[in-house]
């Protein structure tokens, strides 16, 4: 490698390092400062067709279709939002409130059980059999407490936020009329200040972007389903009652990665095994190993295919993105990626051969 070639690599590798370091800043401060603008053109770009369409066909002024449409959709949203939301709150709210009460009248008379019998198995052993059901209740009984209180608290609390998530709600509502109003006028401003190949890229970046982003969507529609086809035949083989719409519900929790589904399967598991379910508790912990083995497995080669990129380098890019920006960082920066590889491709840009 002559020295040109040399100075070329360490000038790329510092545009990639410089780059991504901006990128990193307005990920993690301004994406967040001005998310409500964000999901407001958002909104804006997901119904532009749709309202394209009506205008045309009806031949009504833009805005006054722009607005019905949205109000439909708020509409609806606020609607299903209500419904779902209050009875999940009223159910958590009670499931843990409930939890000290089942644990001092259920689990632990099942402990207790446990070790009556193995004492009278083994005389021998009861000094330590009691010890250790006296220490393991204790320590369960203060992690259900404390968990119970730590929900109950965490639920209440949301309403002292209430002020401050209302004001970031009337700005996405307002921000999106205004986006999907004024589109074309909004899009033709901002284009109007780039020329010539510039314009081109930023047309360009906007398509990989959007196309990246329809990519992951159609990615992690796929990992669900098999995560609930998973979880279905699971639930059936155990006989639990209503194995697909439980599969459904802890296959979207899996696609959390704070959360996913042993978030559910664990403690299902260990309660049933305390209450003596043997078969159900083997069964949970089977079912959740078969679950994370075949997510490892499938995600980043099911993510990769669909945004260009091979498993092992989305596999880093997720874990990376992961442990900077949390959620967010671990979708955002494979697709930053990937749009990035792309432009390259594509010879808008010139980073890496």
């Amino acid at each position: 490698m002559d020295l040109e070639k040399k100075k070329a690599f360490l000038l790329n590798v510092i545009f990639i390092i410089f780059v991504l370091g901006i990128g990193y800043v307005v990920i993690k401060y301004v994406l967040p400062l001005l998310m409500p603008f964000i999901i407001g053109l958002i909104i804006a770009v997901v119904f532009r067709r749709i309202i394209d369409y009506l205008e045309k066909k009806l031949r009504i002024n833009r805005s006054l279709v722009s607005v019905i449409v949205l109000v439909i959709f708020y509409g609806v949203l606020i609607l299903i939002l209500s419904m779902i939301s209050a009875r999940v709150f009223t159910f958590l709210k009670d499931l843990f409130g409930q939890l000290p009460d089942l644990y001092r009248y259920t689990i632990e008379p099942a402990l207790e059980k446990i070790a009556n019998n193995l004492m009278e198995q083994f005389p021998d052993i009861r000094p330590y059999a009691e010890e250790f059901i006296l220490n393991i209740s204790d320590t369960l009984f203060s992690f259900v407490k404390n968990a119970s209180t730590t929900v109950i608290a965490t639920i209440t609390g949301l309403a002292g936020k209430l002020p401050s998530l209302l004001i970031k709600l009337i700005f996405t509502v307002v921000s999106s009329f205004f986006f999907t109003i004024d589109y074309y006028k909004i899009s033709d401003f901002v284009l109007r200040q780039f020329k010539g190949e510039r314009r081109k890229m930023v047309l360009r970046l906007k398509d990989d972007g959007i196309g990246t982003i329809v990519k992951f969507i159609k990615a992690y529609s796929a990992i669900i389903s098999i995560t609930f086809i998973e979880l279905s035949v699971g639930f059936w083989i155990l006989r639990i009652p209503n194995p697909f719409l439980l599969g459904a519900m802890i296959a979207i929790i899996d696609i959390l990665p704070i959360l996913g589904t042993g978030a559910v399967l664990i403690p299902w598991a260990i309660i049933a095994l305390v209450l003596g379910q043997t078969k159900i508790g083997i069964g949970m912990f089977v079912l959740y190993i078969i679950i994370t083995a075949v997510r490892q497995a499938i995600e980043p080669k099911i993510v990769g295919e669909q945004i260009g990129l091979h498993p092992i380098m989305t596999l880093i890019l997720m874990y990376v993105g992961a442990q900077l920006m949390g959620v967010l960082g671990l979708l955002l920066l494979p697709v930053i990626a990937t749009i990035i590889k792309t432009l390259n491709d594509e010879g808008t840009i010139n980073l890496f051969n």
